[in-house]
């Protein structure tokens, strides 16, 4: 048991002030979301932008295959995208006082921690393997798992594309 706490307690207390900063943007922006908000296409972007940057970084600085990552990557977030689609089909877009609104809503906040301690699990598991990064099956596995997550963002930001040119038009 001794072992397990110091080890939680290493990740932790290793982990870069910059990630506890994310993690509490993705909290109060999710909870933002909880109720209904107006809707801002670049807004939405912000929370995939993030992530795509910490993937990004990950790619090019420490990855020995990023020629097999990045096409899975994309694939997977592509895929990702239309998972995200589906998963906010029933999100409810409107007008207000000449403003785009969207309902609020649970299935942000879940989908940006799910995608938070996905990407943080991730980056742990590298750091404490970082044999890893020149293992091309990991690389693909990396891909496969960092694209889909962050796919997942853009459902709900095509489905704010979509409802604004409708809406607004």
């Amino acid at each position: 048991m001794s072992e397990l706490y110091t080890l939680v307690l290493s990740i932790i207390t290793h982990t870069p002030i910059w990630v506890w900063i994310v993690l509490l943007i993705i909290i109060k922006k999710g909870i933002t979301l909880l109720k209904d908000t107006e809707v801002s296409v670049g807004k939405s972007c912000l929370m995939p932008g993030i992530f795509i940057l910490w993937s990004v970084d990950t790619i090019a600085t420490k990855f020995s295959y990023p020629l097999y990552l990045v096409p899975c990557y994309l694939i997977f977030l592509t895929f990702g995208a239309f998972a995200g689609l589906y998963i906010y089909r029933n999100k409810t877009f409107y007008v207000e006082h000449t403003v785009l609104m969207q309902t609020g809503s649970k299935i942000p906040l879940c989908i940006m921690i799910i995608n938070f301690c996905i990407k943080y699990a991730l980056n742990v598991l590298l750091s404490v393997q970082p044999v890893l990064y020149s293992q091309a099956s990991f690389n693909i596995s990396y891909g496969i798992i960092a694209g889909f997550t962050v796919g997942l963002f853009f459902g709900n930001t095509i489905r704010a594309i979509r409802a604004q040119s409708r809406l607004l038009a």
